[in-house]
């Protein structure tokens, strides 16, 4: 009996390792933008507890130097903050992308796997006609033998 042998086998092993390498870009890339969100929350962070301070400095006289020194770095973390948006933004455009080659890669790879399946149960189907053949022959020939050898004992006898 032979085995079963899918022809399309290694462009299916092409597609699972293409797929893979897909999951390993895409994964980069959600890593590029949760690296990004987490330095936003940073900065957004040194927001915060830079207001916290000022509100504890500003109790009592107004120094100009300390809020011209506050209003800088205020600008500098504006700048960060909106240079990181963008940054965020192409991050995500970019994860977008690799998500879609992910999921076409993954469709094409099912489509093989399919393809095997259907060949596979066709393989099994032809196997067992072919074992039902096999036994309906063998039945035969073990009826038309037990009948003959009843021919020849009845003429014997």
């Amino acid at each position: 009996m032979k085995k079963f042998r899918f022809r399309l086998e290694r462009i299916l092993q092409l597609k699972s390792h293409a797929e893979k390498e897909k999951q390993k870009n895409y994964g980069l890339a959600v890593s590029k933008v949760v690296d990004q969100q987490t330095a936003l929350a940073g900065i957004d962070d040194s927001r915060r507890s830079l207001q916290d301070t000022q509100r504890q400095r500003l109790s009592g006289a107004l120094d100009t130097s300390m809020m011209s020194v506050f209003s800088r770095y205020y600008l500098l973390l504006k700048k960060k903050e909106i240079g990181g948006r963008e940054l965020l933004k192409a991050y995500e455009k970019e994860q977008e992308k690799k998500r879609i080659e992910l999921v076409e890669a993954t469709r094409e790879k099912k489509t093989y796997e399919k393809l095997k399946e259907r060949k596979f149960e066709a393989y099994n189907k032809e196997t067992e006609l072919s074992i039902q053949k096999e036994q309906d022959e063998m039945a035969s020939q073990m009826l038309q033998y037990k009948r003959s050898s009843r021919e020849l004992s009845g003429a014997s006898g």
